[in-house]
């Protein structure tokens, strides 16, 4: 059995963005584990991730429109591409998720 990976990437690209922020999370947490507690280690590293997708969906945006600097436009995410929209706001979600559940709990 062989895998469609053109069917994979046109229909599960976000499940990959979210496995990817998680793994992303998880070793901005153990790099930050060095200065910070865990808690606050797991807040860094969601953080961290949350802001690395935004960034990265930017960027393709404003590649994508041929944007010129200084690209302030690719702020607005409602102008992204469905494509874009659907890499960021899934990954996105579940880490803001993680980092509420992080914060909400108490210690």
């Amino acid at each position: 059995m062989t895998l469609d990976w053109t069917y994979i990437q046109a229909n599960y690209d976000w499940l990959g963005h979210m496995l990817e922020g998680l793994v992303m999370a998880a070793a901005v947490t153990l790099i930050a584990r060095v200065l910070y507690r865990w808690r606050e280690s797991a807040v860094i590293g969601l953080a961290f991730a949350i802001g690395h997708f935004h960034g990265r969906e930017k960027r393709d945006h404003e590649i994508s429109v041929h944007m010129p600097p200084p690209h302030l436009n690719g702020y607005r995410m409602w102008n992204w591409t469905w494509d874009q929209a659907t890499d960021f706001w899934p990954a996105a979600l579940l880490l803001m998720v993680l980092l509420y559940l992080v914060l909400r709990r108490k210690g």
